[in-house]
Formats: structure tokens, C-alpha cells, sequence
């Protein structure tokens, strides 16, 4: 969602990536307090860690994609442009794909904490109401409580992975 007072993934501290292609869009990379990268594009959320491998979250569907290789900063500005991934094969890459998992919803917590504290408090609100999806889904988390939903989930990812 484009915003008059600038970009927020840059104001959080994202690495904007150009696509060399102006028909594609940029891509954003983080780092986590944990060590795992996030890239960001509008179609999905690509982790990698050195440790564990790498895990693809479709913006579509929320489908999960996971492969070994640790891909920190994929060349990609298409879906099919990143590394090839499959389906989980073991008990190793299972552990493996939970953790980038529960990662990635502690990161986008976080960010989503952040953006309540920096932006007017009806800011997610409204950028939800401009979702040309929005309405095929019924209900919703207030912007107060999108940060612990994301935490309390990560939680329960990690705990379904324990058992």
C-alpha cells in the first residue's frame, strides 16, 4: 500500500532491493535479531537461515515452501524466479521449516507492533478497508491486537513442532 508520508518497510529499516525490470517491484530484505533474513515482495515472504535452510510464505493461499538451501538474499522478482523448494521430506526439515516459520510471525509481530506505535492508530484500519480482497473475509483483529495474534501464533507453530 503506497503511503504519502513514505514507506514504512524503509523506515523499519529494510534493504530496498530494485527490481531491474521497472515492470516488477522491489524487494525488501531485513535481518532478525535471530539471524535469519526476510526478503519481502508484494507476492510472498522468503526466510533463510545460514542453519536452516529456507521457507517461502505465499501472500496466496499462505502456502508454505521449503528447501535446505540457504538462500539469504534470492535474486528473484517473480515466484518462480527463487530457488527451487518442495514439501518437507523429514523430521530435520521439519524442525527446521517451524523454526523459519515461527521466525517469520515474531518478525512480522514485531513490525506490526511497530507500525501501531509510529502511525496514526487507524492507519492499519485503513489500509485493510483498501484491500481489494478484503471482502472475502469476514471478521479481523483490531491494529491493537495484530502484534500479539502474530506472537501467540509463533507460539502455537512452536509448541505443535515440540509434539
Amino acid at each position: 500500500m503506497r503511503r504519502a508520508a513514505g514507506n514504512l518497510l524503509l523506515a523499519y529499516g529494510a534493504e530496498k532491493r530494485p527490481s531491474s525490470n521497472p515492470r516488477y517491484h522491489s524487494a525488501y530484505t531485513f535481518r532478525t535479531v535471530t539471524n535469519e533474513v526476510i526478503n519481502l515482495w508484494g507476492w510472498g515472504l522468503w526466510i533463510a537461515c545460514a542453519d536452516k535452510g529456507s521457507l517461502l510464505i505465499s501472500r496466496s493461499h499462505f502456502r508454505l515452501r521449503y528447501t535446505q538451501d540457504a538462500v539469504l538474499k534470492p535474486d528473484a522478482w517473480q515466484q518462480r524466479d527463487l530457488p527451487h523448494t518442495g514439501s518437507i521430506q523429514n523430521e530435520h526439515d521439519a524442525a527446521a521449516a517451524h523454526s523459519l516459520l515461527s521466525a517469520a510471525l515474531i518478525w512480522i509481530g514485531d513490525y506490526e507492533s511497530w507500525v501501531y506505535q509510529h502511525v496514526e492508530t487507524d492507519y492499519r484500519e485503513r489500509v485493510l478497508k483498501k484491500w481489494p480482497q478484503r471482502r472475502q473475509h469476514r471478521g479481523g483483529i483490531p491494529a491493537s491486537e495484530m502484534a500479539a495474534h502474530w506472537f501467540d501464533l509463533s507460539t502455537h507453530i512452536l509448541e505443535q513442532q515440540l509434539t
